[in-house]
């Protein structure tokens, strides 16, 4: 199956850096926190594989993991990552929802 084909998980993977904001942590660093997000992704892409009802294998997981990384990320950049920030000092609303839902203070 062409993941591009299912809508709804490129939407979910679109907003999937927003929940990944709630399981970063502001005192842990920047590589740790990237190593969570890319668990994270690939958390999503299994669920993926699982909900369309696809054989769960390495090659169904790989193209629906690669999916999500590329898209969370292209949306991260583009829309979470820019997003309440005003100028480049501010915090964008993915920093302040990492923030404020963060148990590891710095």
């Amino acid at each position: 199956m062409d993941p591009s084909a299912n809508t709804a998980f490129i939407i979910f993977s679109a907003i999937a850096p927003l929940l990944i904001a709630f399981v970063k942590q502001s005192g842990w660093s920047r590589q740790v926190n990237a190593i969570v997000a890319l668990v994270c992704y690939i958390l999503v892409g299994v669920a993926g594989v699982l909900l369309s009802g696809q054989e769960l294998t390495v090659e169904n997981a790989v193209e629906l993991i690669a999916t999500a990384t590329v898209v969370g990320s292209a949306a991260y950049k583009l829309v979470w990552d820019n997003l309440g920030a005003s100028t480049d000092t501010d915090p964008s609303l993915d920093e302040r929802l990492t923030a404020a839902t963060s148990f590891v203070k710095p």
